[in-house]
């Protein structure tokens, strides 16, 4: 494993913990160089499991979520590995069925592919992330391409736990309906609830309520991420 990036870092009732990138620099990467190297839960299991469809994929295990900035993500497969070249279009098409894939670029090869992406400026609703599923292969790269990018890991210490993003226009406001048990919100950018309370940049918070509204007091695009089970 190769991580040459910093990241603060925050735990939540022993449930989740939360990381966030600070000062990062283009460059700088998370690899993983086997499949041995996979997020594990606290009892040492991995939390992995297969697309429904297309056993070559694995729902993802990292949960990174881009907050600001630019990255490319590539994935090499070798001889021996669940995904390979002849699995590529089944990728392609889990990633056409969402909308701002089409936003990215991607190309590929013998044994690897790759795509790059920015969070960009144009607002979405709750969704899932494009990255749910990735090739099941021995070595994934995340590489940072901006100065001052932000990537969010939620890390799991036991699995069950889902993951949605939205994209909020500055001045405009966005309902957070609760889901599950435990429901926390990350905010990538300053904003304000329904209750007049003002929430900060890279901030996170439990939802107890059955929903909040969330208005982006920034002039950027922000980024909300909804974690819950």
């Amino acid at each position: 494993m190769i991580f040459n990036m910093d990241f603060t870092v925050e735990n939540f009732e022993d449930k989740i913990q939360i990381s966030v990138s600070r000062a990062t620099k283009p460059g700088q990467r998370v690899v993983r160089e086997s499949r041995d190297e996979r997020t594990k839960d606290a009892a040492g299991n991995f939390l992995f499991s297969p697309h429904p469809t297309y056993p070559s994929l694995l729902k993802a295990d990292n949960n990174y979520f881009l907050i600001e900035g630019s990255i490319k993500l590539r994935h090499e497969w070798k001889d021996g590995d669940n995904f390979s070249d002849a699995n590529k279009d089944d990728y392609r098409a889990v990633l056409d069925e969402h909308a701002e894939y089409h936003n990215s670029t991607y190309s590929d090869g013998p044994g690897w592919c790759e795509g790059t992406t920015s969070l960009g400026n144009t607002p979405c609703d709750w969704k899932y992330s494009p990255l749910i599923f990735e090739p099941d292969c021995y070595k994934t790269t995340l590489e940072v391409l901006e100065t001052n990018t932000r990537i969010l890991c939620p890390m799991q210490h036991e699995a069950g736990w889902s993951f949605k993003k939205a994209d909020l226009a500055p001045s405009t406001t966005i309902t957070a309906t609760k889901e599950g048990e435990d429901c926390f919100i990350f905010f990538g950018q300053a904003c304000t609830l329904d209750s007049g309370a003002s929430v900060s940049k890279n901030s996170t918070k439990k939802l107890t309520s059955d929903m909040v509204a969330i208005t982006n007091n920034s002039n950027k695009l922000c980024r909300l991420v909804k974690i819950y089970k």
